[in-house]
């Protein structure tokens, strides 16, 4: 039975990524045939800090780069050449920014917030994210600022 404290840090999780980094690093581990420690190295992350993130004594992954590489791996998961996935992966150097197709995309996909939300939480406080939600409705961007309000919101 998990203490009160490791049922709020995923609780606060499923808040940020939907779903508690447990189901979703144990669901790539299973597709890639990967050791906790093998997927550490693709991420980008230390073992213990994985396994910290697994088991909610850390809540957030701090590194964009990292959670970056963990959609990619999630998003990929059906190619056929595993091995090659990992690899390019692995490789890769992502930058999250609103000005990547992706990042149009995903604000274009998702007219409630939803994982745009998540993300834009990853990069600001809950005091800087309210300020710009504050920007944007004077600046009649009411939407934009729904979503930064929603944004400040998942740091609880």
């Amino acid at each position: 039975m998990s203490s009160p404290v490791t049922e709020q840090r995923l609780a606060q999780q499923r808040a940020i990524y939907g779903t508690p980094l447990a189901e979703r690093f144990g669901a790539l581990m299973n597709v890639y045939r990967l050791s906790q420690r093998s997927l550490a190295r693709v991420l980008g992350l230390s073992a213990p800090m994985l396994s910290q993130l697994i088991n909610a004594q850390r809540i957030k992954i701090g590194n964009p780069a990292v959670y970056e590489r963990l959609v990619m791996l999630e998003e990929r998961q059906d190619e056929p050449d595993h091995e090659r996935v990992l690899a390019e992966v692995q490789a890769s150097a992502p930058v999250l920014t609103t000005h990547t197709s992706r990042g149009r995309q995903a604000l274009a996909g998702t007219p409630e917030g939803g994982d745009v939300a998540v993300q834009l939480a990853l990069y600001a406080g809950p005091e800087a994210l309210l300020a710009a939600a504050q920007a944007a409705r004077s600046a009649g961007g009411q939407a934009l600022a729904e979503v930064l309000e929603r944004a400040a919101a998942h740091h609880g």
